[in-house]
């Protein structure tokens, strides 16, 4: 089988594996517990999160564990719960139902929801965000990198729009942004975002699945209570192989060459330009490829409808996808595109590839032309 379909989850690092399977057998105290054992299980968390921390260059104190990033941008959205005024959280169209989800849900516990959607290059429009900010706003939710169509958020610039608006209305707006699939595929320096938070997910960057971290820059109460792990924000016992691992694939993912991938999708997005009724999504994405990142490639060859191209490509030894991995048994599949505008006969159509460290020059090449084959039968 070749697999395409790293935006959904990543084999982990032979290294990383290793080091979760030396730590369940090593480290096996309680990280909370004064004797012996427990103080070496507590070492490990605090060197484990002091590199995490000096990889996306923070405070090791606003690194809090979490199961991922689903439960990363629950706790944040959640956390307005504890507001008197829940006010109003403008949420970003292109963002992962881990995001928009507990948003809208937030919408029927008090909230007002405005949704932000792209331009049909996928960006957000600084002067929209600006016009949408008002003395109500409470949260800002925007995604560093879409995992359906690889765009990448000019964030710093959106960050400096919301900043402005703190001082015009005299009051904090938390900034969160879900970075989970950004870490690995693009370079991820918090000194360089000024997020009040940001969520990140192991499984994305060659780590378990299971075990992610929330960035957290200033303390936020949060809904869990027990036995104070955490800070108190995020208690339970710590998963200290999970997270001795995440480090470690941290570690070799900050470390990879890029070179060779952004060689592979031009590879790929020239194979695709040969076959007759390719699209490209967006489009722009060619002339523009500072603006998407060489990982991730949403396609689309109508009539042939997505779901059936990737089973029969499957079916051939290819792992494709049909969008986020999380909405495969939900009836919307291509939200990101929906929202850039694109009507229902591309999105109908639409399937993602996304490639990564392993992906080989002869895969690409397999396969296009199977891929080729296939969208010329099924159009008979």
């Amino acid at each position: 089988m070749i697999y395409l379909d790293w935006a959904a989850t990543t084999p982990p690092y032979n290294e990383a594996i290793e080091v979760m399977a030396n730590t369940m057998k090593t480290y096996y105290g309680n990280p909370s517990s004064a004797h012996t054992p427990g103080i070496k299980a507590k070492n490990l968390l605090f060197d484990s999160r002091s590199k995490c921390a000096r990889l996306l260059n923070c405070d090791p104190e606003s690194i809090i564990f979490t199961s991922g990033g689903t439960e990363s941008n629950n706790m944040v959205v959640y956390s307005l719960l504890k507001s008197r005024e829940k006010g109003e959280i403008i949420v970003c169209g292109l963002e992962h139902p881990a995001s928009t989800l507990p948003a809208l849900n937030m919408g029927k516990l008090g909230a007002k929801i405005r949704q932000l959607n792209p331009g049909e290059d996928g960006l957000i429009n600084r002067k929209k965000l600006k016009k949408m900010i008002n003395e109500k706003t409470r949260m800002v939710l925007i995604m560093l990198l879409n995992n359906e169509i690889g765009v990448i958020q000019p964030l710093d610039e959106l960050i400096t729009i919301v900043r402005e608006a703190e001082k015009e209305y005299g009051r904090l707006i938390h900034f969160h942004s879900d970075m989970v699939q950004a870490m690995g595929k693009i370079p991820v320096d918090l000194t360089r975002y000024d997020v009040d938070s940001a969520s990140f997910s192991a499984h994305k960057f060659g780590g378990p699945r299971g075990i992610g971290m929330l960035y957290l820059k200033k303390n936020r109460e949060f809904l869990f209570l027990g036995g104070g792990q955490e800070r108190g924000l995020r208690p339970g016992t710590e998963n200290l192989a999970s997270i001795a691992s995440m480090a470690k694939a941290l570690e070799l993912s900050l470390s990879e060459d890029h070179k060779k991938t952004k060689e592979l999708m031009d590879l790929l997005i020239e194979g695709i330009k040969q076959i007759p009724s390719a699209e490209l999504l967006p489009p722009q994405r060619v002339e523009k490829r500072e603006n998407y990142c060489d990982f991730i490639l949403s396609l689309s060859f109508p009539p042939v409808p997505g779901e059936v191209l990737a089973r029969v490509m499957n079916e051939k030894g290819y792992a494709i996808s049909t969008g986020s991995a999380c909405s495969t048994n939900k009836k919307s599949k291509t939200a990101a595109l929906t929202v850039m505008g694109f009507d229902k006969r591309i999105t109908f159509s639409s399937v993602r590839v996304s490639i990564g460290r392993d992906t080989t020059k002869e895969e690409i090449v397999s396969f296009l032309s199977a891929l080729k084959i296939t969208v010329n039968d099924l159009k008979i």
